[in-house]
């Protein structure tokens, strides 16, 4: 972790506290009847992109292979909740301990989360090639010097 880019460790947090509420949400929202069928199969679709093995990023992969699963479900919810009538939405919410426009907020963190790790990776991968080009320089350099021996 970098001391100019640090990990935005809080609002992963918050993100992770509220994953029990949003299961409590699905699940109401699954047995919700105003629902219509293809607001229901993206909130079961979620659901199994949650439980497959087979992701975009794999889940042996630390933080980012959890994060597509969690973007997974919170696309799904959010289409699932914008079925609703604002007052349903807003008690769907409600009962499940989430206040308006969280949602929106953990996605947002999601994406933070996303960018930050690919500004990690850049990071690493240009001080590995610069590593790799003076170990090159040093090799090249010691093969001529005994070439002219």
């Amino acid at each position: 972790m970098s001391a100019t880019d640090p990990f935005p460790t809080a609002r992963f947090t918050d993100l992770l506290r509220r994953l029990p509420r949003y299961a409590k949400l699905a699940w109401a929202l699954g047995r919700d009847d105003r629902l219509s069928k293809p607001r229901r199969a993206a909130l079961i679709a979620g659901a199994v992109y949650l439980a497959s093995p087979i992701d975009l990023v794999p889940g042996i992969i630390p933080v980012a292979g959890q994060l597509d699963d969690a973007a997974a479900v919170l696309f799904a919810l959010r289409l699932a909740l914008a079925g609703l009538p604002p007052d349903a939405r807003a008690t769907a919410l409600a009962d499940a301990g989430l206040e308006d426009g969280v949602l929106e907020r953990d996605l947002r963190t999601v994406g933070a989360l996303y960018a930050w790790l690919g500004r990690q990776g850049a990071r690493l991968a240009w001080r590995g090639a610069r590593a790799l080009a003076r170990v090159s320089a040093r090799i090249g350099s010691s093969v001529a010097s005994r070439a002219r021996r």
